[in-house]
């Protein structure tokens, strides 16, 4: 009998317990959408449940806590620290199930962007883009490429904070976001505008993106030692058996992985050989010899392309393939820089030799190969499938 009645008092608390935190979970997402229109009044209806969040459990209070931060940041209110925003982000690292962790890592960028710690901002907007999480919205990648761009500006980087905003105008463009699309709309001119009056030094902006890349790199390690952590700890749960699987699996991809990046390397040594040594043109789509020479010329002695360059590659493509040019432009009005990449491509030279010729990182070129394919192909395919699109024309 006391059991029974013991086994009843547990359930009506834990029911209780439940009820509850399903109340303060609807509040909370309803108040997420006012932040959305009105960061004021949803500021004012948090502060009224800050007392109520000391009885919430862990999972209530990050939202809670990310919420905060949201809405201060939607209604101007100028950030003085990231230390409760790393907090929440390090909560929902733990606890990616929520579907809260690609938006924790946004403001902790957002925050750090206006602490001017760009660096670091840097780093929480590429994690939140390569989260792999279903949660990581469409509006979401607008507003963190809108910031990206906005940290690359600061940095005098112009052309690289305009293909951010481009981004950003694209997928504000995907979810009929008019209000947004005219904001980076007009951020691409004004930034257009200053490029035109400011002249940065190539030294630093080399500088800059070396460091961008090095950022880039170091976040993708940073996930990849996550995800290899958490599939050792569900492996462990798992039992032995399931080790001895994922090991021999290790032990296949990885072999795979050292063919794989032969492979590659061999492909890439081909790639720049044919920007230095003249091949036949029967192995090549287009096969020039003064252009050949003039590619193998300034990529040995790091020069970059001039007008009259660009001129003559532009003439003698067009003669062997006559519609490119009116092809390309046919599917959008391509920039100067994203038509010398195109160039580029058709002449078969590798993203490294093409950040070469243009004075710029190889991360700039992946940005703007990827911006096309996707902008063209309406959001779908990577950066190496414009280079086989570009190679079909």
């Amino acid at each position: 009998m006391k059991r029974t009645a013991l086994s009843l008092i547990l359930l009506i608390i834990l029911t209780t317990c439940s009820t509850r935190r399903r109340q303060y979970d609807a509040v909370l997402a309803e108040i997420d959408n006012l932040t959305e229109v009105d960061a004021d009044s949803a500021r004012r209806r948090l502060a009224t449940l800050r007392h109520l969040m000391e009885e919430a459990n862990e999972g209530t209070r990050a939202y809670y806590q990310l919420l905060r931060v949201k809405a201060d940041d939607k209604a101007m209110v100028k950030h003085t620290s990231d230390s409760l925003i790393c907090r929440v982000a390090e909560y929902f690292e733990g606890n990616a199930q929520s579907g809260h962790l690609p938006e924790a890592y946004y403001y902790v960028g957002r925050v750090n962007s206006d602490l001017q710690n760009g660096e670091k901002a840097l780093i929480y907007f590429q994690k939140a883009l390569l989260e792999d999480s279903t949660h990581l919205s469409t509006r979401l990648k607008s507003r963190i490429f809108a910031q990206m761009g906005y940290i690359y500006l600061r940095n005098g980087l112009f052309e690289d904070a305009i293909g951010m905003q481009q981004l950003a105008h694209f997928y504000c463009e995907q979810i009929g976001d008019t209000l947004g699309m005219r904001y980076s709309q007009e951020d691409i001119q004004t930034i257009a505008r200053l490029s035109e009056k400011v002249t940065i030094s190539q030294v630093p902006k080399a500088e800059m993106m070396a460091k961008v890349q090095k950022l880039n790199e170091q976040v993708k390690n940073h996930l990849l030692y996550q995800k290899n952590k958490q599939l050792q700890t569900e492996t462990k749960n798992r039992g032995h058996a399931v080790w001895g699987v994922i090991l021999a699996a290790i032990v296949v991809l990885a072999f795979a992985e050292r063919v794989v990046l032969r492979l590659r390397k061999q492909v890439k040594e081909q790639k720049e050989g044919a920007a230095v040594t003249p091949a036949p043109s029967s192995k090549r789509q287009f096969y020039d010899k003064d252009i050949s020479q003039l590619l193998t010329t300034h990529i040995h002695n790091n020069k970059t392309l001039k007008t009259a360059d660009w001129q003559l590659i532009e003439e003698r493509l067009i003669a062997s393939f006559p519609t490119f040019r009116d092809h390309l432009y046919s599917l959008y009005n391509f920039s100067e820089t994203e038509y010398h990449i195109c160039l580029l491509i058709k002449l078969e030279v590798s993203p490294s030799n093409m950040a070469k010729l243009m004075a710029t990182g190889n991360s700039t070129i992946s940005q703007n190969r990827l911006r096309m394919q996707q902008k063209v192909f309406n959001g779908e395919g990577t950066a190496k499938d414009w280079d086989k699109f570009i190679l079909s024309l």
